[in-house]
């Protein structure tokens, strides 16, 4: 028996040390929604508190203290002891998107945990100390009174965890009706499990949006004079060659259509459908500098995917810093090859070369370097070319490129 209750009195001070672990997270996470992290803590605060009580019960039961002393503790755990569950039912509705502090569930069950703190209470003060065997006829309507709101409890929950069942995640399915019937100590971790996961989707959901805001100010940062160089061309043409100016508008309204749609997009596009979007603004730049640009494309290897606005960023960047009526005209290549390791595109340029000065970043290849990384895993390198020039190089690894022979 004594190693026994060793073994509940260690379980029940980890999961009280894990529950305080829990608590000082949620109390340095502070770019997260007010409203989940409070309910957390008032999970793990509930359990704790009911925990510790339990621990002081045992601790009591086994010092000879007074009788009356025993039955305040166990009214007490009988009072609380339904808050817990209540708490948890009110995060779970959050969980699924519902606003809980209007939830008419949440008052239904908040008068059924309210009757059964009240007659569980009740049952523990007429009944005693809670010896073995069945409870005096005085506290006899109070213990079946209990059990039936106990049992009212535990099925209004699960009915409505069941009710909306498409709206969880797989360890949230697990993790939910586990809190229902578990004891305080495994309730503290459960809750722990809750929060992790809660945490990884709210930094998840955060990354994403800072991606869509990047891709916003990306879009948003559009060189004014590249808009105005095309206008003036297009004016320009219409009087000289009406076809080729017609060209040049379908062209830019392409290059308009990929930027702006882009914003829309939640995920990885086919690399055919940037490479496309790229054509449409080098046709815009060749038709405003006439000879002073020239493209070459190379890319045997389409089937794959990568973020929306990657490659015309990075060809947009080579041509706003090689373009110069000063030097040779300027060539951009676009490449792409296929290894063992995933795909690879390289865009060169044969211009005076990219070299910030000290402390200073490009918005445009920082915005394409954290887009790749975060939504395939890929990454972005820049290096001199051989005989002058740049060359950018974009990897993308094997699970989001071509598969071998296509």
């Amino acid at each position: 028996m004594t190693i026994a209750l060793g073994e509940t009195f260690l379980t029940d001070v980890a999961a009280i040390l894990f529950g305080l672990f829990g608590l000082i997270v949620l109390y340095l996470v502070r770019d997260v929604d007010q409203w989940p992290r409070g309910l957390c803590a008032a999970i793990l605060v509930s359990t704790i508190a009911r925990t510790l009580l339990d621990l002081a019960i045992e601790d009591i039961v086994h010092s000879g203290v007074s009788a009356e002393s025993i039955v305040a503790l166990l009214a007490v755990v009988a009072l609380i002891a339904p808050v817990p569950p209540f708490l948890m039912f009110a995060f779970f509705l959050w969980s699924c998107g519902e606003d809980w502090r209007t939830s008419k569930s949440v008052r239904i069950l908040a008068v059924i945990v309210g009757a059964l703190s009240v007659s569980s209470t009740l049952a523990t003060l007429t009944r005693g100390t809670g010896e073995v065997g069945p409870p005096p006829p005085v506290a006899m309507p109070w213990a079946i009174l209990s059990v039936l709101l106990i049992a009212a409890t535990v099925s209004f929950i699960l009915i409505s965890i069941f009710k909306r069942w498409n709206r969880l995640s797989v360890l949230q399915r697990v993790l939910f009706p586990l809190a229902v019937i578990a004891e305080a100590s495994t309730q503290i971790v459960v809750v722990e499990l809750l929060l992790t996961s809660y945490l990884v989707s709210s930094l998840r959901e955060q990354r994403e949006e800072a991606d869509r805001q990047h891709l916003r100010a990306a879009v948003l940062q559009m060189r004014p004079h590249f808009i105005h160089n095309t206008l003036a061309s297009i004016y320009y043409l219409c009087a000289k060659d009406a076809g080729k100016a017609q060209q040049v508008i379908l062209d830019f309204s392409r290059y308009l259509e990929g930027n702006f749609t882009g914003i829309a997009e939640e995920e990885t596009i086919p690399f055919d459908k940037e490479l496309e979007h790229t054509r449409a603004y080098l046709a815009v730049e060749q038709a405003c500098h006439e000879d002073g640009l020239t493209v070459e494309f190379d890319t045997p290897v389409t089937f794959f995917r990568v973020p929306p606005l990657t490659l015309q960023p990075i060809v947009e960047n080579a041509v706003k810093h090689g373009l110069d009526p000063e030097l040779e005209p300027l060539h951009v290549t676009v490449a792409t090859r296929d290894d063992e390791d995933g795909v690879r595109i390289f865009v060169d340029d044969n211009g005076p070369g990219y070299a910030p000065a000290a402390g200073e970043r490009s918005f445009a290849l920082d915005n394409v370097r954290e887009r790749l990384g975060a939504r395939c895993g890929g990454t972005l390198a820049i290096e001199a070319r051989e005989g002058g020039g740049t060359r950018v190089t974009l990897f993308i690894p094997r699970e989001n490129g071509a598969p071998r022979g296509q």
